[in-house]
């Protein structure tokens, strides 16, 4: 096939010639056919509407001439008639029907092919079988007229006219239109292709080739379209883009000889770079896995090392050993004699344990003042065997900036596989063993679960504290406080309370230090404050007046955001600020007596008032209790339970009261639980008294009444009177 019939047959099938010739006929074809299909029908139903106007007019003459042949039997007449009937070309028959039914003349046109049909099919012409036949074929059309005289029926004229002559002719012209529309389209088509292929597909086939040539590298040979319309204005463009496009591959070949060039010296840079890189990712390996103070592998490799072990043990079915230990005081060497002796100490001790272990110990620093080591086969017994050495080792003084001292350590073991049987979870138990073994003031600890404190019960009970918090679960009780001269209740302090729904009573001192370990001690006390303002301002309806203390956290006191807080709540109740005392233990300030002195001034110029919780057992100074706003002490029970039989107790009582007088504070004695020590404290002008001889700690509803007498009896707790200690 020749290049020139390929192009032709491709823009016949698929280019837009095809397309625009294939819609404009088929449009033209639409349009032709249904014109010549509406000029069929309307001439149709014209000539049919004739026909029936004639016949109409044929049946009113013979209706109006034919009664006085009727009446007299004037057959001849009657014959005549339709004689006349004999004219119309398209009338099949015409009959006239007497009142009974028979025929008194008739005309039949033994022509129509219906009739003739019918006559060959029959030996004798029953005139009145044949119009009944005639009736069902749909291309006659019938018409009865009624003849009358004087209101008198004499009989019927029925006439049939035929279709097929009109409806013939009309076939005939609509084929000859749709041959002459068919030669019409035909000869559209092709005028409108030859003038489409010419003025549009050729510029369009011209900008195809020169697409191709493009694709083929070739931009030297433009695209010629003489044309002023868009095609010729898109050659144009094209021949630009062609220009363009040859000016940036030259640009692009420049540029890849420069790239090639460049490629060459950074190959070489890349190489210098790399033997450069190599040393220092050596060094960068060895400080990821040793710590840069000690030189001892750090907590990662000490992770990494540890799962080695758990596969050498779980394969060879063996045990090891985990021994956590940090220094006790390390963080007193290091506030006294800088971060520079403390990081010498820490070197030192290191150089010391790596002394007494095996080559195949493992010893690393985890951070701070921890180390961890990492025994292979060996078992608890030779694990405190290893803790013994190791506090041994520590025995001898340390030489630091020209001072002597000792270090002792806190040392916790777990063994696998019955402390832990994965990395994390033996190092937690290495972690807690050692942690009890700091509270405890223990040499060493092993793990023991009853001691750990985050145990899944623990985090279970933890999440419902949250829950508790949340969903107003927990309860106020409130234990008072007396006044001994005067007998008077003169405040109580305000204690929370939590009945599990399930697990029943659970004891403060399980879920507040879990409370102040977990954050949840924000919240929790918010709710204890805000329970204990809406309680006291019932009281303050009702005419009780009495002074309220609430407990803080240290937490609360390093928390930012406390004192705002409080301060928003204490103004938006209506009972008095000076009825509110808040309550913080001598351990916490000195935790940090600095801080907590700085906050405290800051609370009590809102007229907040403050006591010192559990006196006695900080070991506070005389010269940090004259700076802190504070207008109580409440002496810690352990003092106040056996001082009727511990002279010692007794006296550092009677000296704490005397101090107390001495700086201007009142004296609150907590854990009274006999009348003994009631008549005792008395002797010692001691202020105020709280404990279980006095009253446990009563719901609101119960302790409401008691509050209302104002007073307490020693005869009967709870209820009198204490006059006669005095």
């Amino acid at each position: 096939m020749s290049d020139h019939s390929n192009v032709v047959g491709f823009v016949w099938h698929n280019s837009l010639v095809g397309k625009f010739v294939t819609l404009a006929v088929a449009v033209a074809l639409l349009i032709l056919g249904t014109q010549a299909f509406i000029n069929y029908q309307s001439q149709k139903n014209t000539s049919l509407s004739n026909i029936i106007n004639q016949s109409e007019m044929l049946g009113s003459f013979i209706v109006s001439i034919t009664p006085e042949a009727i009446l007299s039997y004037d057959y001849d007449a009657l014959n005549n008639y339709m004689e006349e009937v004999n004219k119309g070309e398209d009338i099949v028959y015409a009959v006239i029907f007497n009142p009974d039914g028979k025929a008194l003349t008739s005309y039949i046109d033994r022509r129509n092919s219906i009739i003739a049909e019918k006559m060959r099919n029959t030996k004798t012409l029953m005139l009145e079988k044949v119009i009944k036949d005639l009736n069902s074929n749909k291309d006659i059309i019938q018409q009865s007229f009624p003849i009358f005289f004087q209101n008198r029926l004499l009989g019927d004229f029925k006439v049939g006219v035929s279709k097929s002559r009109i409806e013939k002719e009309l076939q005939s012209k609509l084929i000859n239109q749709i041959v002459i529309n068919f030669i019409f389209t035909t000869l559209l088509g092709a005028g409108i292709f030859t003038v489409f292929r010419h003025y549009t597909m050729k510029p369009i086939l011209q900008l195809i080739q020169g697409a191709k040539r493009i694709a083929a590298g070739i931009l030297d040979k433009k695209v010629e379209i003489k044309s002023s319309d868009e095609l010729g204005h898109l050659g144009d463009v094209f021949n630009q883009m062609m220009d363009k496009l040859k000016t940036s591959i030259e640009d692009k070949d420049e540029a890849l000889v420069t790239v090639k060039e460049l490629n060459l010296y950074l190959e070489e840079r890349v190489m210098d770079r790399t033997k450069e890189l190599k040393g220092v990712n050596e060094q960068l390996e060895k400080l990821a896995m040793n710590d840069s103070l000690t030189g001892l592998p750090n907590r990662f490799s000490i992770q990494n090392r540890l799962n080695n072990l758990f596969i050498e043990a779980k394969r060879d079915n063996s045990i090891f050993t985990v021994v956590m230990m940090d220094l006790d005081r390390f963080k007193d060497i290091n506030d006294t004699l800088g971060h520079d002796c403390g990081d010498q100490l820490l070197i030192e001790v290191g150089l010391r344990l790596k002394d007494i272990l095996r080559p195949s110990d493992i010893l690393g620093r985890l951070g701070g003042d921890e180390f961890a080591i990492l025994l292979a086969d060996t078992d608890e017994i030779n694990a405190k065997t290893v803790a013994n050495k190791i506090q041994s080792a520590l025995e001898p003084s340390f030489y630091l900036s020209d001072m002597a001292f000792s270090i002792s350590a806190s040392i916790g073991i777990a063994t696998y596989p019955q402390h832990g049987t994965t990395t994390s979870t033996i190092l937690k138990s290495a972690d807690v063993a050692m942690y009890y073994a700091k509270q405890n003031k223990l040499e060493y600890c092993i793990y023991n679960p009853g001691a750990d404190r985050n145990t899944p019960d623990r985090l279970s009970l933890m999440g419902e504290l949250r829950q508790a918090i949340h969903e107003n679960q927990l309860e106020l009780f409130y234990q008072p406080e007396v006044d001994i001269a005067s007998s008077r209740i003169i405040g109580v302090e305000a204690l929370v309370r939590w009945n599990h729904p399930e697990r029943g009573f659970i004891p403060p001192d399980d879920f507040i230090p879990m409370a102040e370990q977990s954050g949840l001690i924000r919240p929790l006390t918010y709710w204890v404050i805000n329970s204990a303002i809406r309680q006291r301002e019932k009281w303050h309806e009702m005419g009780i007046d009495i002074l309220i203390s609430i407990n803080l956290s240290m937490h609360n006191l390093n928390d930012a955001d406390f004192a705002p807080q409080l301060e928003m709540m204490l103004q938006n109740t209506t009972v008095p600020v000076e009825y509110f005392e808040f309550e913080v233990t001598e351990s916490s300030i000195m935790d940090n007596p600095d801080h907590v002195v700085e906050v405290m001034d800051k609370l009590n110029m809102l007229n907040v008032s403050f006591a010192v919780d559990d006196f006695g057992t900080g070991y506070s100074s005389l010269s940090l209790l004259k700076k802190l706003p504070v207008h109580k002490l409440k002496i810690d029970k352990s003092f106040i339970m056996d001082m009727e039989t511990d002279s010692d107790d007794a006296a550092i009582v009677h000296s704490v009261i005397d101090m107390a007088h001495i700086l201007g504070l009142k004296v609150i004695a907590e854990g009274v639980e006999n009348g003994t020590v009631l008549k005792l404290l008395a002797s010692l002008d001691c202020d105020l008294v709280q404990g279980y001889h006095i009253s446990r700690p009563l719901a609101a509803k119960l302790i409401t009444p008691l509050l209302e007498h104002g007073s307490w009896d020693a005869s009967n707790p709870n209820s009198g009177s204490v006059h006669s200690l005095r």
